[in-house]
């Protein structure tokens, strides 16, 4: 593995947490060992050796930092590639760092804005209410009287950041041959991580995803989305609207007030149907933090750095797959599965089908108040790791965030359950599905896309005639039967060969003993003879070749 010098230091603090965590082979197989040879590789005490494969990892993420904690959090959503242990621990993962200087943190608001804070608002908390491993947030107050929340980026994070993600890479590239034991395509995940992290790097993207979802709920009495302050908004500056309410995460303050957390619970679930079915955008990190409740009718999203998209083809294909579940034709999901190209080919399709009909049947006739989201898509994950079914980002997103959903509204609801936020969902589904402005629309879409193809086949119709007249069309043609054709051509073209050859021997052979001068010279009675006994071994070998050729047609 090439190393950087600049990078040399860090390197060396994440070998020596990896032999630490007795993750010495992973040094081993980067071929690390000339940055660690001045680092004792030596047993683990005692207590890391008792900690289970997951802790071991996210022990070691933490001491590695904020770039790690961020891809530990990642992975944790990632369940089609990990087992459930290590799932667990890195879902513990938090962003548990020191606080920076405000001075240095009132100095980039400067450098970022052009004004002095103190001169921006009118009021300014110098003590911070959170800190994060990219940025730390303050309390503030406009001029005019409003509350606000203000962001604001760690110095040197993004130059932190980048170096990790160039080691990130670096390694990845080196295991890339590990993933025939781990099976899993590490230079995809840094690459995905790297998109991920960089856009939260820039709070411009979290303030047009507050400003999207401000205007999806704009006529919303279930959700309010806090306002962005656009004027102090930069790559490094976020500044919104305070949401002043109670944290979803304190149950017993809900409960205290005496509000209907049954009612609060179901509008988190038709709030995030609302953004999925209508919109295909969704906040994918609907945590108990990051909601906060107004009152009992209302509800407000906070953090928008984490967003879900899905497309409506996906949407369709995810419908078509709940229809086959319920009437048990696992043969139309794995259709859907092959149209939707996920599932690899040298796969044994008879395990697939009946590990299918395995979770079908072990789920369907289960009363829906016992069932939890939670378990059959962990069973799903586990289904889809042992086919190596590689199921969409934007899906899996999708699937996290129901799971989070869940778990949140468990908190709110013990008996919030599938039954609840199933029937939730059909009704959401069919009474979007059969809106008459919805079918007008998609009425619509679908006339326009039919003029358009009358439009433009007279135009690829003529495309193609033109090539063909200026012989510019090719054809590959790959197939099984072609090879035998080839094989009967070959054979074809051998006979006729021979058959010519045969005739104008004959014919030269006949032409020289018809010649005069034949008695008059032996060479040329000879030449004649061997002519004549030439053809005949042709024409014995010809026929041989036709007799061969019959047999193996029969």
């Amino acid at each position: 593995m090439r190393i950087g010098y600049k990078n040399l230091k860090r390197y060396k603090e994440i070998v020596y947490v990896l032999i630490k965590y007795g993750f010495s082979f992973v040094v081993e197989k980067l071929n690390m060992e000339g940055v660690a040879y001045k680092i004792p590789i030596t047993n683990p005490p005692e207590e890391i050796k008792n900690m289970s494969t997951g802790e071991k990892i996210r022990r070691a993420i933490e001491e590695l930092g904020p770039t790690y904690i961020k891809l530990g959090q990642i992975l944790s959503t990632r369940k089609d590639l990990l087992d459930q242990d290590i799932i667990d621990e890195l879902s513990k993962l938090r962003d548990n760092v020191e606080e920076f200087d405000t001075e240095l943190a009132k100095s980039i608001f400067k450098s970022e804005i052009g004004l002095d804070i103190d001169k921006v608002f009118k009021n300014f908390n110098d003590k911070p209410i959170g800190a994060a491993s990219i940025g730390q947030v303050y309390e503030a107050s406009l001029d005019s009287g409003e509350e606000v929340i203000i962001k604001i980026q760690r110095p040197n994070i993004e130059s932190i950041i980048k170096s990790d993600l160039e080691i990130l890479k670096s390694m990845a590239i080196a295991l890339k041959d590990f993933k025939k034991d781990i099976d899993i395509d590490l230079i995809q995940i840094v690459e995905e991580f790297q998109t991920q992290l960089m856009r939260e790097l820039d709070y411009n993207f979290e303030a047009l995803n507050a400003m999207k979802f401000r205007k999806i709920f704009a006529k919303s009495d279930d959700v309010y989305i806090p306002e962005v302050y656009e004027k102090y908004t930069t790559k490094r500056i976020l500044v919104m609207e305070k949401i002043i309410g109670v944290k979803l995460s304190d149950v017993n303050k809900i409960k205290k007030l005496g509000w209907d957390t049954k009612a609060i619970s179901e509008i988190g679930v038709r709030s995030l149907l609302k953004q999925v079915f209508e919109h295909g955008f969704f906040h994918a990190d609907p945590h108990p933090g990051n909601i906060f409740i107004l009152s009992q009718k209302t509800i407000s999203y906070i953090d928008f750095g984490m967003i879900g998209i899905v497309d409506k083809k996906s949407l369709n294909l995810l419908n078509e797959i709940a229809i086959a579940l319920v009437e048990k034709n696992v043969d139309r999901i794995i259709y859907i599965l092959m149209e939707m190209d996920v599932v690899n080919t040298e796969v044994d399709m008879s395990a697939i089908r009946q590990d299918l009909l395995y979770l079908i049947h072990y789920y369907y006739d289960v009363p829906l108040e016992k069932i939890s989201i939670t378990d059959i898509l962990n069973e799903v994950f586990r289904f889809l790791r042992k086919y190596k079914i590689s199921i969409p980002a934007q899906l899996l997103t999708l699937a996290k965030t129901i799971i989070t959903l869940e778990g949140t509204g468990r908190e709110l609801n013990p008996d919030f359950s599938l039954s609840s936020m199933g029937h939730e969902f059909m009704k959401y589904y069919y009474v979007n599905k059969f809106n008459p402005q919805r079918v007008f629309m998609s009425s619509k879409h679908i006339a326009e896309e039919m003029l358009l193809d009358i439009k433009t086949i007279p135009k690829q119709m003529r495309v193609i005639l033109r090539n063909i007249e200026k012989n510019n069309i090719k054809m590959q043609i790959e197939d099984v039967k072609f090879v035998s054709l080839e094989e009967k051509i070959t054979d074809l073209t051998t006979q006729i060969s021979l058959s010519l050859v045969l005739a104008s021997i004959v014919v030269g052979s006949s032409l020289i003993i018809a010649s005069p001068n034949i008695n008059n010279n032996v060479w040329i009675r000879l030449t004649a003879f061997s002519g004549f006994f030439i053809s005949f071994i042709i024409g014995l070998l010809l026929v041989i070749k036709i007799i061969r050729s019959q047999y193996r047609k029969k």
